[in-house]
C-alpha cells in the first residue's frame, strides 16, 4: 500500500461506514409511523414554512420566525422538501448529510493530530455513536450542529494561524454558518477560537483573523442582530428556571454532577470512552492542547440545571479525535485488538439504537446504559384522520384548536406539523386556563397525557368535562380515536346551546353575570355599569354589544396571587359580539364566555403615580423606570448586560392593540445608530408579545401621553 493511495481508502472506508449507517437509518424510516416529537415537529413545521416563504421572496419573514432557533437548518430542510416533499425523506436527507460532513471533518481534523487508522477511527465513533445514531433518525439541530463544529475546528487549523487568506475567510463562514445553526455553536467552538486568535503571529495575520471575524458577523448578524438582547435571557431561562420546573435536580448536586459521567457510554460508545481516556494521556503528552481545549465547554455543562445527552453531542467530534490520538498512542497488538473492537461495537450499537438488535444494553453490574434504542413502530396516533375530522366540520376556515396533552406523540407540536405540512388554515392552542375564549374545537386524550409538569392543565380540563354538564353541553363528542398506548383521543367541538327566555330577560341576566364577576378582574370600582342590547342573538348565546363603565377601578388578575395591579379612571369597554354558554347563565346565574369577535378599550385614564405604583409591583428583573412627558416618556430598562434607555411614543398597529416608536435610543450610555433602533426596542416594546397572549383581537383608541399620566380616547 503506497502513502499515496491509503488516504482513498481511509477516506472509502469512512464513506461506507455513513453509507451503513444510512442505510440502517432509512430502513427505519421505511418502517416507523411514529408522528414527530416536540421540538423535531417544530423544526420540521418551520421547514415547510420556510420553503413557503423562499418560494415568495420573503426573506424578512425567514428571519423573523423563530425567536431562539437560527434558520439554517430548517430552511435547508425546506429545500429538500421542494424536491422530496415526503414525511420521511426531506428532513432526514439534510441530517444525513451534516452527518457525513461531520464524520468528514472529523477525519480531517483528527488526520492533523494522529495517522490515518486514527483519523479513521475518530470518524467511525462519532458516526455510530448511540447518541449520534439516535439524533440522526430526527430532524434535530444537534447532528448539525456537531458537524459545523467539526467543520470549525477544521478550519481555523486550515488558516494556520491565519497567515493564508482565503483559508480565513472560509473559517469566518464557517463560524457565522454555525451561529446560524444554533446561538450554543459559540459555546462549543470559543475556547478553540481563543487558541487560534492568540497564536496570530503578526500584522499580516492579525488582518485576515479580522476579516474572518467580518465575515462571521456579516453571516450571522442578520438574524442575531434583532435577538442579541433577548438570547442571554433565554438561554438563562432554559438553563435553571425551566429546568427547574422540568424537575431537575440542582445543578451541583450529586445526581446534576453525576448524569454526564454516568452517560459517557451513550454519547462515544464503550469502547470510544476508553480510547478517549488514552487519548487524553497521549494528548497531554505531546501537548496537542487544540484538541483539549475543545472539550472544555464540558464544564459549562456541568455547572447548568438542564442537562440532556443533547447538550453534549456537539462535543462529540472533539472526544473522536481524542479517541484517535489514544488509539495512535497504544502498541501495535494493541492497536488491532481496539481496531477490531471499534468496529464490532459501531455495528452493535448501531443495530441496537435502530433497531433494539440487541435490546438495550447496559455495562455488567451496572445501571449504565451503553445503548438507547429506539426502534420503529408501525402504530398510527391519528393526528391526519383528527385533522380531517375537525377540516371538515370547520368548513376549512381558520378555526382555533386547542390540543391540551403533552405527550412526546401527541402533542400540539405534531398536530401543528401536519396541519401546516397539508395545509389546512387552523390555528392551535395548548391548555386553556380558566374559560375556553374563542376555542372552537378540543384534543383530549386519556391515560400518558404528558410529563409532570405539564400535566396537570389537560388532567384539570378532563375533570372539568366531567363534573360541568354545561360545559359538556357546550362541547360535545364529535369523534373518538383509539390509539397505540391503550388510551383514547376525544375530539370535541363547540355547539352553542339554544334557549327560550325573553331576550330581556338574557339581557338582565347576562349583565348581572358580569358584575358579579368584575371582582376576578378589578376592585376599589366606583361607579361600574353592565349595558348589554337586547335582541333575539341573546337566545342563540350571542351578544352583539356589552359596555362595561366605571368611573375608576382597580385592574388585575385577582386570581392570581402577587399580580401588579394598576388604578385606571373614566374606564370604558366595548364587547363586541360576545358568546356565552345561555344554559348555564340561565340555569346557574354563571357567565361561562365562549368567544368574543374584538374588545376595544374606547376610554382610560392612568395617573402617573398610580403606573408607578404598578410598576413598582412588578419582578424586580427587566422593571422598566419610566417618566411621562408632553407625548413621549422616557424609559430606562436595566438588564443583565447593558442598560437600554429610550424615548418612546405611543403609534397605531394593524397587528397588535398598540406599538411603540423611539427616539434618542442608547445602549448602555452609547447612542444607538437609527439602523439598529428596532433591534434595541424588540427587548423594550411589549405589544408583540401582548397581542400573542391573547385569544381575541383587541383595539385600543388613541393613546396621549402627558407628564401627569397617560390618557386612551381622549378620556
Amino acid at each position: 500500500m503506497t502513502p499515496a493511495r491509503s488516504p482513498a481508502i481511509e477516506w472509502a472506508l469512512i464513506g461506507a461506514v455513513w453509507l451503513a449507517v444510512v442505510g440502517a437509518a432509512a430502513g427505519w424510516l421505511a418502517i416507523d409511523r411514529h408522528p414527530p416529537e416536540w421540538d423535531y415537529a417544530n423544526h420540521l413545521e418551520r421547514a415547510i414554512e420556510c420553503e413557503r416563504d423562499l418560494a415568495v421572496g420573503d426573506v424578512r419573514t425567514v428571519l423573523a420566525r423563530s425567536s431562539f432557533y437560527p434558520p439554517l437548518v430548517p430552511c435547508l430542510g425546506g429545500l429538500a422538501y421542494r424536491l422530496f416533499p415526503s414525511d420521511v425523506a426531506f428532513g432526514q436527507i439534510v441530517i444525513f448529510a451534516f452527518l457525513g460532513l461531520g464524520m468528514a471533518a472529523t477525519y480531517r481534523l483528527a488526520r492533523r493530530f494522529t495517522d490515518g487508522p486514527g483519523a479513521v477511527v475518530a470518524a467511525v465513533l462519532l458516526g455510530t455513536a448511540p447518541v449520534v445514531v439516535n439524533q440522526a433518525l430526527r430532524f434535530q439541530l444537534d447532528v448539525p450542529l456537531a458537524a459545523m463544529v467539526a467543520v470549525a475546528l477544521e478550519a481555523l487549523l486550515w488558516t494556520e494561524g491565519f497567515r493564508r487568506a482565503v483559508p480565513s475567510v472560509l473559517a469566518g463562514l464557517a463560524l457565522g454558518l454555525g451561529m446560524l445553526t444554533k446561538p450554543s455553536f459559540a459555546v462549543y467552538v470559543a475556547p478553540a477560537l481563543a487558541l487560534a486568535l492568540l497564536a496570530v503571529p503578526d500584522r499580516r495575520a492579525m488582518a485576515n483573523a479580522a476579516a474572518a471575524v467580518v465575515v462571521a458577523i456579516a453571516v450571522a448578524l442578520p438574524w442575531y442582530g434583532p435577538r442579541l438582547l433577548g438570547l442571554p435571557l433565554q438561554a438563562q431561562n432554559r438553563s435553571f428556571r425551566q429546568a427547574a420546573e422540568a424537575g431537575f435536580p440542582d445543578a451541583l448536586s450529586s445526581a446534576s454532577l453525576a448524569y454526564y459521567p454516568r452517560t459517557l457510554p451513550l454519547q462515544l460508545g464503550l469502547v470510544g470512552v476508553v480510547l478517549v481516556g488514552c487519548g487524553v494521556i497521549v494528548a497531554v503528552w505531546r501537548r496537542h492542547w487544540y484538541v483539549l481545549a475543545a472539550l472544555t465547554p464540558l464544564v459549562g455543562f456541568f455547572l447548568i440545571q438542564n442537562k440532556q445527552l443533547r447538550y453534549t453531542l456537539p462535543l462529540v467530534p472533539a472526544a473522536a479525535v481524542l479517541a484517535g490520538i489514544g488509539l495512535s498512542g497504544l502498541p501495535r497488538a494493541l492497536r488491532r485488538v481496539a481496531l477490531v473492537a471499534v468496529a464490532a461495537a459501531a455495528i452493535v450499537q448501531v443495530s441496537s439504537t435502530v433497531y433494539a438488535l440487541p435490546p438495550a444494553l447496559r455495562l455488567p453490574g451496572t445501571t449504565v446504559a451503553l445503548t438507547d434504542p429506539s426502534p420503529p413502530s408501525r402504530a398510527e396516533w391519528q393526528q391526519r384522520p383528527i385533522l380531517a375530522l375537525i377540516a371538515r366540520d370547520a368548513g376549512d376556515r381558520a378555526a382555533l384548536v386547542s390540543v391540551p396533552p403533552n405527550a412526546a406523540w401527541f402533542s400540539i407540536a405534531n398536530f401543528r406539523y401536519y396541519s401546516v405540512r397539508d395545509g389546512r388554515p387552523l390555528r392551535f392552542l395548548r391548555a386553556w386556563d380558566d374559560e375556553p375564549i374563542a376555542v372552537e374545537y378540543m384534543i383530549l386524550k386519556t391515560g400518558d397525557v404528558g410529563p409532570p409538569w405539564t400535566a396537570d392543565k389537560p388532567r384539570r380540563i378532563a375533570a372539568r368535562f366531567a363534573a360541568d354538564s354545561r360545559l359538556d353541553t357546550a362541547f360535545p363528542v364529535l369523534g373518538e380515536f383509539a390509539l397505540p398506548d391503550g388510551s383514547r383521543a376525544t375530539v370535541r367541538g363547540r355547539r352553542v346551546p339554544v334557549v327560550a327566555a325573553p331576550a330581556e330577560t338574557l339581557a338582565r341576566a347576562l349583565a348581572a353575570a358580569f358584575r358579579r364577576r368584575a371582582d376576578e378582574f378589578a376592585r376599589d370600582v366606583d361607579e361600574l355599569d353592565v349595558a348589554v342590547e337586547p335582541d333575539d342573538e341573546l337566545q342563540r348565546g350571542r351578544a352583539r354589544r356589552v359596555v362595561i363603565t366605571a368611573r375608576a377601578a382597580t385592574l388585575g388578575d385577582m386570581r392570581r396571587r402577587g399580580a401588579a395591579l394598576l388604578r385606571a379612571h373614566d374606564v370604558r369597554l366595548v364587547l363586541d359580539d360576545f358568546v356565552f354558554n345561555p344554559q348555564s347563565l340561565l340555569g346557574e346565574r354563571r357567565l361561562d364566555p365562549l368567544d368574543l369577535r374584538r374588545l376595544r378599550l374606547e376610554r382610560l385614564t392612568v395617573l402617573a403615580s398610580d403606573f408607578d405604583a404598578f410598576l413598582a409591583a412588578t419582578p424586580p428583573r427587566g422593571r422598566p423606570r419610566v417618566t411621562f412627558g408632553a407625548g413621549f416618556a422616557d424609559v430606562h430598562v436595566v438588564l443583565l448586560g447593558p442598560d437600554i434607555r429610550a424615548r418612546v411614543r405611543f403609534v397605531s398597529a394593524v397587528d397588535r392593540p398598540f406599538a411603540l416608536s423611539a427616539d434618542a435610543v442608547s445602549l448602555g450610555g452609547v447612542p444607538v445608530p437609527g439602523f439598529f433602533v428596532g433591534w434595541v426596542m424588540n427587548m423594550v416594546d411589549p405589544s408583540r408579545g401582548i397581542a400573542a397572549r391573547l385569544p381575541f383581537p383587541v383595539d385600543v383608541a388613541a393613546i396621549a401621553i402627558a407628564p401627569g399620566g397617560v390618557t386612551v380616547g381622549g378620556s
